[in-house]
């Protein structure tokens, strides 16, 4: 059927990756889509007679229902008369939250930039390259709250960019005062930032090699990249430049 020749076109040719349900306990259809590069995680309960599954691909978490008669397979959403997704929790519980709770633990075990006070009630997360406009954008925008004490920054700097952008993060992080010289870098980006100062540059370049080294075991590749907890502790991300409603979702209320 469509659905399916449409992922399994868009995963042929991938490395294999071993299913976290032992394949002997999956249908054919599901089996196909792990042999083609789909992790399967667990089954979950779906109407209509379906079986539901959770899957990964490339750090996404994907919905596939298996037909009572075990012979097809649906991939994407299934949604109730009130447009809900009734894949949402079940992606959730079994992929999603767990990928990004574990993305926490690793971001929080990197040598990270304290901007902010370290007392600070909130702690956000995030993935900053020296040239990202963005990521100047979300510095300035979290100001009123780091200046309140509410909230405290943890920049895990990285460097893919531009061509300068590696050498520039590692003398961030190997310069005296790492939160200073990210707050200079920003107030002079007009003027193509601080100088990389090569004794600056030596002494941060491993921490550097570090984070690149954690953005790809996360499937990870552009910045900003913002993981916070929710009102729930949820571990929550958003990619890009968050959107002027949602920072109050991620700094608190505004002081």
């Amino acid at each position: 059927m469509q659905y399916l020749k449409l992922i399994v076109a868009a995963v042929v040719g991938s490395c294999m990756m071993a299913s976290v349900v032992k394949a002997e306990e999956l249908p054919a259809p599901i089996q196909m889509l792990a042999n083609q590069g789909l992790t399967i995680v667990d089954s979950f309960p779906a109407p209509g007679g379906l079986k539901g599954y959770a899957a990964e691909y490339q750090g996404q978490a994907i919905a596939l229902y298996l037909t009572a008669d075990g012979e097809h397979v649906i991939v994407g959403n299934l949604l109730d008369l009130e447009g809900r997704d009734i894949a949402a929790d079940p992606l959730y519980e079994l992929v999603t939250g767990p990928a990004q709770e574990h993305a926490w633990e690793q971001i929080s075990r990197a040598t990270l930039l304290q901007d902010g006070d370290p007392d600070a009630p909130r702690v956000i997360y995030t993935m900053t390259d020296p040239n990202c406009p963005y990521c100047h954008r979300f510095r300035e925008a979290a100001e009123p709250w780091i200046a309140a004490g509410k909230v405290q920054l943890r920049h895990m700097m990285v460097g893919i960019i531009r061509e300068e952008s590696p050498a520039q993060a590692a003398a961030i992080m190997g310069s005296p005062d790492p939160a200073e010289a990210l707050k200079e870098h920003i107030d002079r980006r007009d003027r193509g930032g601080i100088e990389a100062v090569a004794r600056f540059v030596r002494i941060g370049e491993s921490v550097i090699r570090a984070n690149h080294r954690i953005m790809r075991e996360l499937n990870l590749s552009s910045t900003p990249i913002v993981y916070f907890r929710d009102e729930n502790d949820h571990v929550q991300v958003i990619r890009g430049m968050p959107q002027p409603q949602q920072l109050e979702a991620i700094f608190g209320p505004r002081p």
